[in-house]
């Protein structure tokens, strides 16, 4: 006697063409990337904090820099931008 079509349960059940592997949680990055982002990022903030104390903003060596008067602003958020770079590929 022939079965009917809701009687068959694994008998037709199809396998997936494809089968993606299981993904490996990458390496552990190097003991020195939280090191060097974190100390850029403290870096930037104490650069942009020295740019405004009044003896070193009035001293006339910087008056020659290329970047103006406002060369810590520019250099603390280089090294702030930096800091964030290298933390961003901390695992």
């Amino acid at each position: 006697m022939p079965e009917s079509k809701h009687r068959r349960k694994n008998k037709n059940r199809k396998r997936p063409r494809h089968v993606t592997p299981p993904v490996s949680a990458p390496p552990p990055s190097a003991p020195w990337v939280p090191r060097v982002g974190v100390g850029l990022l403290i870096l930037g903030v104490l650069v942009i904090i020295l740019g405004y104390v009044p003896a070193l903003r009035d001293a006339s060596f910087w008056r020659n820099i290329p970047l103006g008067a406002n060369w810590t602003l520019i250099l603390g958020f280089l090294g702030l931008t930096g800091g964030f770079a290298v933390l961003t590929r901390w695992r």
